[in-house]
């Protein structure tokens, strides 16, 4: 019995070691890309972004137009240009083709809120207003006010085909009567008072997540200071890219295994322009690396991004460079 024992015993040891050992699995994440973006130093540049392909889809100068007109059947929603830090004023009781005189300190103007609420631009309902409205159509790229600077116009009609729309200069010089189309391809028609024309800066609203851009922001509470033209990021919140904060986990760590616990938010300027800081002293910009962003796109795909840089390898400001990776569930 002894014998038979050990070699039942060593039988088992054979059998084990000859049991093949497990192969791991090689989980493949996706890559990390880091990109940067040309605004350049004077901030000339609007660029569209896709995240989920990692391109820059579309770039136009900033001054590149005015007004843009919201594009579905039943919007009438008018944007003004906040990247050239433009603004609106009203005047009531007036003929349209009436001699007015512009003193900027005598009208109350107003600016679009950067948040993306359609019910926070500058232009209201004009369709339950007789106004006509004057726009201050802002600083060229040099910093010079645009000319001419300023533009009246009313708006005649709203279908939903198209917009009618009728502006001057302030001396009734330049009338123009233009019916402007609506296509459905995209968030808003941008138009030009100086070409008179339509453009197509703006890419298919499928086709771009952020516009990275100089835009004017409200400061609440600031009587001398109201608004200030900044340079961050925009959402495509109109077609439902989403966003959220993270200032705790670190840029490797975060997983897709935390998406349930962010708050994500359709706030066009959630990521806005926080993530630099300027040093009056050093006359330079920091990034903040440790501030992350979860963009949410239109397709329920998950990327996490935070920047790294502010300034091109000549050291020139204006070039912001992010990180960014797709959270996948694995």
């Amino acid at each position: 019995m002894k014998v038979f024992k050990n070699i039942f015993f060593g039988s088992v040891i054979f059998l084990f070691s000859c049991e093949k050992e497990e192969i791991p699995i090689e989980i493949n994440y996706p890559e990390i890309f880091s990109t940067q973006i040309s605004l350049m130093p004077d901030y000339r540049n609007q660029v569209f972004y896709n995240v989920s392909s990692d391109l820059i889809v579309s770039q136009n100068i900033k001054t590149d137009w005015d007004v843009c007109f919201e594009n579905s059947s039943e919007g009438f929603h008018i944007m003004i240009n906040s990247s050239s830090f433009s603004s609106i004023a009203s005047l009531d009781n007036i003929g349209f083709t009436n001699l007015i005189s512009i003193n900027p300190n005598s009208l109350t103007w107003r600016w679009d809120h950067p948040n993306g609420d359609l019910d926070s631009l500058a232009i209201g309902d004009y369709r339950l207003e007789d106004k006509i409205y004057v726009l201050d159509r802002g600083y060229n790229i040099d910093g010079s006010f645009r000319s001419p600077r300023f533009k009246k116009f009313i708006i005649d009609t709203v279908t939903d085909m198209y917009y009618t729309i009728r502006y001057a200069n302030i001396d009734n010089s330049d009338m123009v009567v233009k019916q402007i189309d609506k296509d459905y391809t995209t968030n808003m028609i941008r138009y030009s008072f100086e070409s008179n024309m339509m453009s197509s800066l703006e890419p298919r609203k499928e086709d771009w997540d952020l516009l990275f851009t100089q835009y004017t922001h409200l400061f609440q509470d600031n009587i001398s200071t109201p608004a200030y033209l900044v340079t961050g990021v925009l959402l495509n919140s109109s077609y439902g890219t989403q966003a959220a904060i993270d200032t705790i986990n670190s840029f490797q760590d975060i997983s897709f295994l935390q998406i349930n616990d962010y708050v994500f938010s359709s706030r066009k300027d959630i990521i806005g322009y926080q993530w630099k800081e300027y040093s009056f002293d050093n006359q330079s910009y920091t990034t903040n690396s440790k501030i992350n962003y979860i963009i949410k796109t239109s397709e329920n795909r998950y990327f996490k991004l935070h920047f790294i840089d502010f300034y091109n390898s000549k050291g020139e400001k204006g070039y912001p460079t992010f990180e960014v990776q797709e959270l996948i569930d694995v």
